[in-house]
C-alpha cells in the first residue's frame, strides 16, 4: 500500500473554511435577532491562531497528532541494518526509531541492530520477507536481478546533486508511478532514499585518463555500477562492504567505486591514496516491513509509522554532511578531469545507460519512459 501524508495544514484550512462559512449564515437567525459579531470575531481570530499554531508545530515534526485512546497494549518491532552505528546510516534509523517512540507516546518502539549484528548485508531481504526482522534497511544492489526498475536511480552520471535530492526523487517515482511495484510487492514499503555521490577512489594509480583505468581492478555496487566499470575498460569486482578495507589494504582491488559516507565509515581513508571527484552516481536504499508484522499493528500505528517514516527523508541530510566533511578532509587528495577526459567519461555513462535501456525493453518494461519519468523526478527535487 503507498501512502500519503494527510497535512493537518489542509485539514485545518477546511475546518476553518467550513466555519467561517457557517459564522456568515448564522449572524442572524429567521426572527431577525443579531448575535454578538464583536465576540464571533474574536473567538474566529482566536480559532484561526490556534489552528496556525497546530500548523506550525506539524511543519516542526512533519507529522500530526494521533488518537492513541485505544490502545492497551505497547508494541515492539526489530530493525536490522549493516553499516556501524557511528554511520549516516546508524544516525539516520536511531532518529527514525526516536521519533517513531515520541509520536506513538511509547506505544510503538523500535529496537534497531546495527552493523549486521541481526542480518548480514544480504541476509536482509530475507529476514525480513521470513519475520526473523520486523523491518529491514538495506541496499538493492546487494540482490541481483531482484529491483530492476530501482536502478534506473543508480545510473552513472545522472543529475543527482545530493541525498536530499535523490531520496526525495526516488520517493516522488515510487508514489506517482507503478513502475517498481512489482519488485517490492512481498513488502509493506516504509521508504526509499538514496546516499550521498560517489567518487572513484584508488589506493595507488592517479587517474589522470580514462586510459589509466583500463585493466584496473575495481569494487562496484551490482547493476548499472558494475556495467559502468566494465564499459571503462577495468574489471569489476564483486567484494562486501564489510571486507573493503581489507581487500584495499592487501592490494586485492586497485581501487573502488564507493560514497563519500562509507569511505569515512569504514575507514577507507586510511588506504586510499586518491579520489577521482566526478560524482559517479548515487546508490538506493530500502526501509521495508514484514506484511505480517504491519498487518499485526493496530490502524492507528500503522499510519503513525508510515508517517513518521516519510517524515524521515529529512533525515537524509545526514549523508550530505558526511560527503561535506570527509571531501574537506581529503582535500589534498581530492581531483578531476580534464574535459576532455571528463567528455569521454560522460560519453562511458551515456553507453551504460543505453545498454540499461535496451536491457529493460528486453525484459518487457519501457525502459526510455522509466529513464525519462526518473529524471523527472531528481529535476523536480533539485
Amino acid at each position: 500500500m503507498k501512502k500519503k501524508v494527510i497535512s493537518i495544514i489542509l485539514a485545518g484550512a477546511l475546518v476553518v473554511s467550513m466555519g467561517a462559512m457557517a459564522g456568515c449564515g448564522s449572524s442572524s437567525d429567521d426572527s431577525g435577532d443579531t448575535t454578538d459579531t464583536t465576540e464571533s470575531a474574536a473567538e474566529e481570530t482566536s480559532a484561526e491562531a490556534e489552528a496556525e499554531a497546530d500548523a506550525d508545530a506539524e511543519d516542526e515534526s512533519g507529522v500530526g497528532e494521533y488518537d492513541l485512546s485505544g490502545l492497551d497494549q505497547t508494541y515492539t518491532l526489530t530493525l536490522t541494518q549493516h553499516d556501524p552505528e557511528n554511520s549516516a546510516t546508524g544516525t539516520f534509523l536511531n532518529n527514525f526509531a526516536a521519533a517513531v517512540e515520541e509520536a506513538s507516546e511509547g506505544y510503538l518502539t523500535i529496537e534497531v541492530y546495527h552493523g549486521a549484528t541481526l542480518a548480514g548485508p544480504k541476509d536482509t531481504y530475507d529476514y525480513v520477507l521470513n519475520g526473523s526482522a520486523d523491518i529491514g534497511w538495506g541496499l538493492q544492489s546487494f540482490y541481483a536481478d531482484t529491483f530492476p526498475v530501482t536502478e534506473v536511480f543508480m545510473l552513472p552520471l545522472i543529475d543527482i546533486q545530493s541525498a536530499t535530492n535523490g531520496s526525495q526523487a526516488i520517493w516522488e517515482f515510487w508514489n506517482t508511478t507503478d513502475y517498481m511495484d512489482e519488485e517490492y510487492s512481498n513488502f509493506h514499503v516504509l521508504l526509499l532514499h538514496t546516499n550521498c555521490q560517489s567518487a572513484i577512489e584508488t589506493v595507488s594509480t592517479k587517474i589522470e585518463t580514462l586510459d589509466d583505468i583500463a585493466g584496473m581492478q575495481l569494487r562496484g555496487n551490482a547493476g548499472p555500477p558494475t556495467d559502468f566499470i566494465t564499459n571503462l575498460g577495468a574489471n569489476p569486482v564483486s567484494v562486501s562492504i564489510n571486507d573493503l578495507y581489507s581487500n584495499l589494504d592487501r592490494g586485492t582491488i586497485d581501487g573502488c567505486i564507493t560514497d563519500w559516507h562509507a569511505v569515512n565509515s569504514f575507514s577507507l581513508d586510511e588506504v586510499l591514496s586518491w579520489y577521482l571527484d566526478e560524482n559517479i552516481g548515487v546508490s538506493t536504499y530500502f526501509m521495508v516491513m514484514n506484511q505480517d508484522s504491519y498487518d499485526a499493528l493496530p490502524e492507528v500505528l500503522q499510519q503513525l509509522l508510515d508517517d513518521v517514516a516519510e517524515d524521515s527523508l529529512k533525515y537524509t541530510e545526514v549523508w550530505d554532511q558526511y560527503e561535506e566533511e570527509v571531501k574537506e578532509a581529503v582535500a589534498d587528495k581530492l581531483y578531476n578531469l580534464s574535459d576532455e577526459e571528463r567528455a569521454k567519461l560522460e560519453d562511458v555513462a551515456q553507453q551504460t545507460i543505453d545498454e540499461w535501456i535496451e536491457s529493460m525493453d528486453a525484459a518487457g518494461y519501457d525502459g526510455q519512459a522509466i529513464y525519462d519519468t526518473a529524471m523527472e523526478c531528481i529535476a523536480n527535487n533539485q
